[in-house]
């Protein structure tokens, strides 16, 4: 494989161009969240478009066949990235259902709190008021996105600074710009603590013998 063509389809390539199309999409929701929503679909399919072109091209030069496995992954990404970007109100549809979600799962939190009461652990007060709070957080946060549109905007616009600080995190990464960590020093073991013990009792004896 050429070397330019293997660095062009290569897994950090890749990874860069999806941190990039995240990154893009996060500051188009924190611009307008009307705008996020109408215009992060079609970047994000361009993405995925992408992506899938990078998995075909590369799969198709290591194994020079267009029936591979990696060249019909490619090609189902590729479809499902054009399905994005045709259709612009993927990303508005997929926010509109997170009420839902948050209505569901709160329902069932509820749900889990009655039976831990009443059924599993009776006594266990703590643990059902944090998931009896929980489930009804949910309901309510998910209610008031259905109903006002001011919990919808804030919604999308959280949504694009997630966008943004996982991507440039990961960027950060990628390029290791990230402070390392401080590997932490090896206890001592079993066998070196008694050799350690045993350097001060021979400085005594050495002391007593003079």
């Amino acid at each position: 494989m050429n070397v330019n063509v293997e660095k062009l389809v290569s897994e950090r390539t890749m990874s860069l161009m999806i941190a990039c199309v995240l990154l893009l999409a996060g500051i188009l929701f924190c611009i307008s969240p009307a705008i996020g929503e109408a215009s992060a679909g079609i970047v994000i399919g361009i993405g995925v478009i992408l992506v899938g072109v990078i998995l075909g091209v590369k799969d198709f030069l290591s194994e020079r066949s267009l029936v591979s496995r990696g060249a019909i992954i490619g090609s189902m990404i590729i479809a499902l990235g054009v399905y994005c970007a045709a259709d612009g109100t993927i990303v508005s549809k997929v926010i509109g259902v997170i009420p839902f979600i948050l209505i569901i799962t709160g329902a069932c939190i509820i749900g889990d709190a009655i039976l831990l009461k009443t059924v599993r652990e009776p006594e266990n007060n703590k643990t059902f008021a944090i998931e009896l709070s929980i489930g009804l957080a949910g309901i309510v946060l998910g209610s008031l996105i259905l109903s006002l549109s001011f919990f919808r905007k804030a919604l999308a616009v959280i949504i694009g600074i997630l966008l943004i600080i996982g991507s440039v995190y990961y960027l950060l990464q990628m390029f290791k710009l990230l402070p390392a960590k401080k590997a932490k020093a090896a206890p001592a073991t079993d066998s070196e603590a008694p050799a350690q013990s045993a350097k001060p009792a021979k400085k005594q004896s050495s002391k007593k013998a003079k």
